[in-house]
């Protein structure tokens, strides 16, 4: 009784472990170089801004070397949400990444939505 008790925690542990490990490589598909345009859509916003990010493991981050810090997360479907800061301005962004392209919206306090496309660069 207890070797089945003790296989049954094991496969449990291996199921939940394969379940982590599946949905890490899942988030990981959008991995790689990105380079993100935000453009005008109607109102006061302006554009185009150009923003190179990196994705490692659904973790969004800056391309390094342009004075902008992104931040954010990506799911395993492709959501994607989080910041793009530049010295005092602060952009939240959101939409989804599908295969090597990418779009959404971008807003800024006061100025409204606007759009923002993506494509994958490495």
């Amino acid at each position: 009784m207890i070797r089945l008790r003790d296989a049954m925690l094991s496969s449990t542990l291996l199921l939940a472990l394969g379940g982590a490990s599946t949905s890490a490589l899942a988030a990981g598909r959008f991995d790689g170089a990105w380079s993100v345009v935000a453009t005008t859509d109607t109102g006061a916003c302006t554009g185009p801004y150009l923003y190179p990010i990196v994705i490692r493991d659904g973790t969004v981050d800056d391309a390094g070397g342009n004075g902008v810090d992104a931040s954010g997360r990506t799911t395993a479907d492709g959501r994607i949400s989080g910041t793009i800061r530049k010295g005092l301005a602060s952009v939240m962004v959101s939409g989804r990444l599908r295969g090597s392209g990418g779009t959404g919206r971008w807003s800024l306090a006061g100025l409204g939505s606007c759009w923002w496309t993506a494509r994958r660069t490495s």
